[in-house]
């Protein structure tokens, strides 16, 4: 019975001592002052749903990342979403595009490729797959939200639109 007492004794200041740690926060997530570039489609080019078109995205990388992950939206209205449309994973909100085209991957500095990489052309969508109802003269826009997963160090993801 001995036995059992020490170390019971200290296994419940273990415990009592574990519960009193901090709660782990949520991810941090920060607009990136550095943009990459929609090289294609160029701005105000005609496109027609249903239809392929040529895609390159340069990346920004601006703090060297191995791997620069982007996923690529379709959103319409009256303006481009902006960084409040972002969810602390990195992704726009329900509601604020009306089409994924997927996330893609960048690899740098010779690595192998891990993800998706970007294709160079993209298909726009039919009305059917839309995923928002759209007026017939509804403004489109091709929109990026790119990851730095740790860059800087201090900062668990950035991302910008």
């Amino acid at each position: 019975m001995l036995f059992t007492t020490v170390i019971l004794t200290p296994l419940l200041a273990a415990l009592a001592s574990a519960t009193a740690l901090p709660k782990r926060q949520p991810p941090a997530i920060w607009q990136s002052p550095f943009t990459g570039t929609i090289v294609s489609p160029v701005e105000n080019q005609t496109m027609v749903l249903g239809s392929g078109f040529p895609f390159e995205y340069d990346v920004s990388s601006w703090c060297e990342p191995a791997f620069a992950p982007f996923t690529v939206y379709l959103t319409a209205g009256a303006a481009p979403p902006t960084f409040e449309n972002v969810t602390a994973a990195g992704a726009l909100v329900d509601g604020a595009f009306a089409f994924e085209f997927g996330k893609f991957v960048v690899s740098r500095f010779g690595l192998p490729q891990e993800g998706v990489p970007p294709p160079e052309s993209l298909t726009m969508p039919t009305v059917e797959e839309l995923l928002v109802d759209v007026a017939p003269d509804a403004q489109f826009f091709m929109s990026v939200v790119e990851e730095f997963d740790s860059c800087p160090v201090f900062a668990v993801l950035d991302v910008w639109i």
